[in-house]
């Protein structure tokens, strides 16, 4: 076994250190309030579903390797849909809306929400990094002989990173559906008043 040169990890630091980052500013952004886009808001679920992909596909591909082609029904998207179906209504009942002084529509979702979803990427994408260091979980292809446990580990993480992926689609769906109902109201209605 071939130890890795600190500086051959440099680069691959940085840039798990830019995402985090990333991901930090996005869920704090989404707390205090981000400007209602449709470009922003399933933009970022694109990047976020295309990652999952990468990932399914490189654990599938050792999966493969070990145990035949049977392990394809291990990543199918199962979970994505079931998070999707819960999320989706939970996140248009609970997301706020709000104009703010320059006239752009901004919304709110609690903590919980955001913390969830790219928490299990960060529990998914760190395990990996544990589990096999970091350059084989950068370079996005696992090697094709593994023991069965890391590898039943590893679809386990990723089973949860499609939760994510799921809780991820529901929010974009769910602020979608809900700012729809909200500009479907004219803006000199009055506000509803509770029986």
């Amino acid at each position: 076994m071939t130890a890795t040169a600190p500086s051959d990890l440099t680069p691959v630091l940085i840039v798990l250190g830019i995402l985090v980052v990333v991901l930090a500013r996005r869920t704090y952004a989404m707390v205090t309030g981000t400007r209602y886009s449709i470009g922003r808001l399933f933009g970022f679920t694109a990047f976020y579903v295309f990652l999952f992909g990468v990932l399914a596909f490189s654990t599938l591909y050792g999966a493969v390797a070990s145990w035949g082609l049977d392990a394809i029904w291990l990543v199918l998207p199962y979970v994505v849909a079931g998070a999707l179906v819960v999320a989706e209504p939970y996140v248009r009942r609970i997301v706020r809306f709000e104009r703010r002084d320059h006239g752009s529509w901004y919304y709110r979702l609690p903590l919980l929400v955001p913390v969830l979803y790219l928490g299990l990427f960060v529990l998914r994408f760190g395990a990996e990094i544990l589990l096999f260091g970091v350059s084989a979980a950068t370079s996005f292809l696992l090697p094709t002989s593994l023991p069965t446990g890391l590898l039943v580990t590893l679809v386990a993480i990723d089973l949860l990173f499609g939760v994510s992926v799921g809780l991820l689609l529901g929010r974009a769906i769910g602020v979608y559906r809900a700012f729809g109902k909200l500009s479907a109201v004219p803006e000199n209605t009055p506000p509803l008043v509770p029986r």
